[in-house]
């Protein structure tokens, strides 16, 4: 930038028009006194730029903001303020957007200006907090004149925000989610971006990968283990891997109880049923609400019921009967154990309380005929147990 003060530039034919004599005579000396800018304390400079803002002489305000810009004995604060200056006087005076953007390179990459004071000096206060248009051009000409890799990415991460959100340039968010994956590959919302892409395209083996690098890179431990706790679910569903669910979320049902639902599921897959048994166990001990302890000690019933033990699982059905009275999936549970066990006295007496569950007509008259069934079942073997 040119440090020589070119005062040929700031003669009478770049002074607005004036709305009266007075106010001319008051522009012309205003403007003439510009030959003594360079002699000026700062504080001086200061106060005849402003006049020449206010009175919207522009072009004499441009030449001495880039000939102050450009003095070696500036501060970079001093610089700063002397930059942001001259873009609001290309954006607002001058009304050049073109003019503002050569600008805001210059000064971005002169100074390295932190993306924060970009978006708040520069976007929002100068361009206008609402004018995405103008934010987006803006993105595009400085980021590769940020040279700190995390100021580029928030840099980019905004520009995505405003293509995705507020343009709905849908087509532009990818090449610039690559372009982020490039100088930061753990980058978790690209990474999110990548791996949402394979599951909307059904290709869970690269969605598992894109979620291994979320869950052993992102810094916040809960969203480290929700990513953990998807990548599992995804082994277990989609990828039909329970063995790599399981050794996923074993050490992580203690900490993250949200887990465990899954973990149970895999157990399941895998048909470990001692271990899933002992597992319940220990939810049903650490268990946040009644409801929930019902739930796990009701999956504890169906896996001693699926290994033979059908007393044991109606013992559990009962207690957790007590924790959740209403719930018809348990009394079914308890039933199918009576049943298997031969208690038929039990049986009726059971199917009996689910009147009180049972809310809709069709199913009371099936439950009827089930309890009518059960009457001529126990009629029977009391018949044979006396022969």
């Amino acid at each position: 930038m040119d440090t020589v003060l070119n005062l040929s530039e700031l003669d009478d034919e770049f002074i607005p028009p004036p709305q009266s004599q007075e106010e001319y005579r008051f522009l012309v000396s205003l403007v003439s006194s510009i030959t003594d800018f360079p002699r000026m304390s700062h504080q001086e400079q200061d106060i005849l730029m402003r006049s020449l803002d206010s009175y919207e002489c522009y072009r004499q305000l441009d030449q001495l903001l880039r000939w102050r810009i450009a003095r070696p004995e500036r501060t970079h604060t001093q610089q700063l303020g002397d930059y942001f200056w001259l873009m609001r006087v290309h954006h607002t005076g001058l009304d050049s957007f073109d003019s503002f953007i050569d600008v805001a390179k210059t000064s971005v990459k002169a100074l390295q200006i932190p993306f924060s004071s970009v978006r708040l000096k520069i976007m929002d206060e100068i361009l206008g907090a609402e004018n995405f248009r103008e934010h987006l051009l803006l993105l595009r000409a400085i980021v590769d004149d940020l040279e700190d890799v995390s100021q580029k990415v928030l840099a980019l991460e905004r520009l995505v925000l405003i293509c995705e959100k507020k343009l709905f340039l849908e087509g532009e968010v990818e090449p610039i989610y690559f372009q982020i994956l490039k100088i930061a590959p753990h980058n978790e919302k690209a990474r999110k971006f990548r791996k949402l892409q394979h599951v909307h395209n059904m290709e869970w083996a690269e969605a598992a990968e894109q979620l291994k690098v979320l869950a052993e890179h992102t810094e916040n431990l809960q969203e480290r283990a929700r990513h953990k706790h998807e990548l599992a679910q995804l082994h277990l569903y989609n990828l039909n891997q329970p063995g790599a669910a399981l050794e996923i979320l074993r050490p992580m049902a203690i900490q993250f109880p949200e887990t465990r639902h899954t973990l149970i599921e895999a157990f399941e897959r895998l048909e470990l049923h001692e271990e899933l048994l002992s597992a319940l166990l220990s939810f049903e001990r650490t268990s946040r609400s009644p409801d929930e302890a019902a739930q796990f000690k009701s999956r504890r019933g169906n896996g001693l019921l699926k290994m033979g033990r059908a007393q044991e699982a109606a013992k559990v059905f009962r207690e957790a009967l007590q924790l959740q009275p209403s719930s018809l999936l348990i009394h079914e549970s308890l039933v199918s154990a009576l049943l298997e066990i031969g208690a038929t006295a039990q049986l009726c007496d059971q199917l009996e309380s689910l009147n009180d569950v049972v809310q809709l007509d069709s199913s009371k008259k099936m439950l009827a005929e089930l309890v009518e069934r059960a009457r001529r079942i126990i009629e029977i073997h009391d018949t044979t147990s006396k022969l």
